[in-house]
């Protein structure tokens, strides 16, 4: 069965592709700050059920998911730079060491001080 797509789909495709890098580019410029998605809702001008649903479809993982995996992902680079647990908590967004370190140990398998050089 071959299905064709038109012209308009393939718009309004790449409309959502543009939200959802538009979104991903607001995480990335942010990971200290308030990332709930009611937020990041308010601050690209879109319902929060859209971007669940946009943002599963097109990356594969939910907004929440992308979010720490992005954190997660500088915090590793931080601690390889040398940088402190402490120095690097509020770097990405968290504001205890305990949510932190469950946070990091799930995504990692091991604590923060054993990535520091």
């Amino acid at each position: 069965m071959i299905t064709r797509v038109t012209i308009q789909q393939k718009e309004e495709l790449l409309y959502w592709k543009t939200r959802v890098e538009k979104v991903k580019e607001y995480v990335s410029e942010n990971l200290a700050g308030d990332l709930r998605i009611i937020t990041v809702c308010k601050k690209l001008n879109l319902s929060k059920s859209t971007l669940q649903h946009i943002f599963k479809e097109q990356q594969k993982e939910t907004y929440h998911e992308y979010v720490e995996r992005m954190r997660m992902d500088k915090a590793l680079h931080l601690l390889k730079e040398g940088k402190w647990v402490k120095e690097v908590i509020p770097e990405i967004g968290y504001r205890n060491w305990g949510t932190f370190n469950i946070a990091f140990k799930k995504k990692y398998k091991y604590a923060p001080s054993f990535f520091k050089k």
